[in-house]
């Protein structure tokens, strides 16, 4: 099984550098060229989110190895690396797609720097910007590629709940409040007026 699959893996990434080189020289009809270039947008997308994350997952990996084998008395652990091909998920499953090593390597390198918080999430998504901007350019693409929005939406869910506790505590003074003055009311008016202020 595992040299079929090697070997259909293989095809599979022949398949996708010959849909990056496409997309470079797409053909004469302008529309299939375009689609040709959607396509590979969303799945480059998905490739730098997955190449940035790797970076940061297999850094965090060899520190861990390195640190065990200074321990142990050990030589470290070889470095880390990234491929130029990937299998991401899509729509319509998982396929392998290109990306050329120098952009694949940047990313990569992007992530190991996030995860050991030598570049915070602005300037992560700063520099992956530039990279995915270049991209953009080179592939003639009509959107841009946002990169590690990921990270975007985690800031946005963190203060969504921020301003979940504020809310909740202003609905609770706006009550204690509102008790307040009931009160303030009944101690003022008569009975027959508190019953008409509460219909």
């Amino acid at each position: 099984m595992g040299l079929f699959k090697g070997m259909k893996d293989s095809r599979e990434q022949k398949k996708a550098k010959a849909f990056y080189d496409n997309a470079l020289n797409p053909s004469r009809n302008a529309g299939d060229a375009r689609r040709t270039k959607s396509i590979l947008g969303n799945r480059c997308s998905a490739f730098i989110n997955l190449t940035f994350i790797e970076g940061a997952k297999k850094t965090t990996d060899y520190i861990e190895a390195a640190m065990e084998a200074k321990s142990k008395g050990r030589p470290n652990p070889p470095q880390p690396s990234t491929s130029a091909y990937k299998e991401v998920r899509t729509m319509g499953g998982k396929v392998w797609v290109y990306l050329p090593q120098s952009y694949t390597n940047q990313l990569f390198a992007l992530g190991s720097k996030y995860q050991q918080e030598m570049v915070n999430k602005d300037r992560a998504i700063e520099l992956a910007t530039a990279i995915t901007d270049e991209i953009t350019e080179n592939l003639e693409l009509d959107h841009p590629i946002r990169p590690l929005q990921f990270l975007v939406s985690e800031e946005e869910n963190a203060e969504d709940l921020d301003m979940g506790e504020d809310d909740t505590e202003s609905a609770d003074d706006e009550e204690r409040a509102d008790d307040t003055e009931s009160a303030d009311d009944e101690e003022r008016a008569d009975d027959t007026e508190s019953d008409s202020e509460e219909t």
